[in-house]
């Protein structure tokens, strides 16, 4: 985290041997250090809130319209795209996998064990609970598009209901979001510096700002928290969005009111 307070050449390249800004204090780098824990926390919350409401929605509609035993296991019932062959391919093996993996005789008592030892199968709300955002985002993004758009609809149908509005959640803005959301929770999942991590690649913000009504809101092609923040209104109960945003509001102003110098630095 140093690296945002060391002197720098012409290119934005740290100078060697290495050399703190002129008036640098170590208080300063601690706040920042403190403020990027924080963060990481409030995201972690969020992003585990999101990975809760995006695994319930997949197994609901999925097993609606596949109720059949281990039929998440099926090739048919994914994208019949010939580019998603492989990408759905490793959905299933992964899926089978986590299966294998928690019902063996080494594991502890658990959900799945159970259905196994018990039932012959394992239904899909049970199991999407052991799945990573990294198995769900790929799960939804393998899917067909029909249940795509149904999920889709179901985010739409909530917002307009907690906000009193009238949008349409894009499939694009969910396979977006998703995308930032896999990349975000790694990163506050292992610990990684947050504030300053950004994704210049993936699908478009474009859709996630068409839905929020932010045609003159100007977003790079990188996304940063603050992005990541403003999709989550999209797919978070408003509750968990408000909670979400007043928590952030409160950890930004300080750093900025206290840290002037810091403002310029980090926006």
């Amino acid at each position: 985290m140093k690296w945002l307070f060391l002197q720098k050449d012409s290119k934005g390249k740290v100078i060697h041997p290495e050399k703190y800004i002129p008036g640098t204090q170590f208080s300063e780098i601690q706040s920042l250090y403190d403020f990027d824990k924080s963060l990481r926390s409030i995201l972690h919350n969020a992003l585990l809130e999101y990975e809760s409401n995006l695994g319930a929605e997949i197994s609901y509609r999925f097993s609606e319209q596949h109720p059949e035993e281990h039929s998440y296991l099926a090739m048919d019932n994914y994208s019949r795209n010939s580019e998603s062959v492989a990408s759905v391919v490793g959905t299933i093996s992964s899926l089978s996998n986590v299966i294998k993996q928690k019902s063996s005789k080494r594991q502890d008592n658990n959900a799945i064990k159970h259905y196994v030892n018990n039932h012959g199968h394992v239904p899909l709300w049970v199991l999407v609970n052991f799945l990573t955002f990294g198995d769900l985002n790929y799960f939804y993004h393998n899917s067909k598009n029909n249940l795509k758009i149904i999920i889709a609809k179901d985010f739409s149908k909530k917002y307009n209901r907690s906000y009193n509005t009238n949008i349409s959640v894009d499939v694009d803005s969910i396979e977006a979001i998703n995308h930032m959301v896999n990349h975000f929770r790694n990163a506050v999942a292992h610990g990684e510096i947050t504030y300053s991590k950004s994704l210049d690649r993936g699908p478009s913000y474009k859709s996630i700002k068409r839905n929020l009504g932010l045609s003159n809101f100007d977003v790079t092609s990188q996304k940063e928290v603050f992005e990541l923040i403003l999709s989550l209104k999209l797919v978070l109960n408003k509750k968990d969005y408000l909670t979400l945003k007043k928590i952030y509001l409160i950890l930004l102003i300080p750093l900025l009111t206290n840290f002037n110098r810091l403002n310029s630095l980090l926006f």
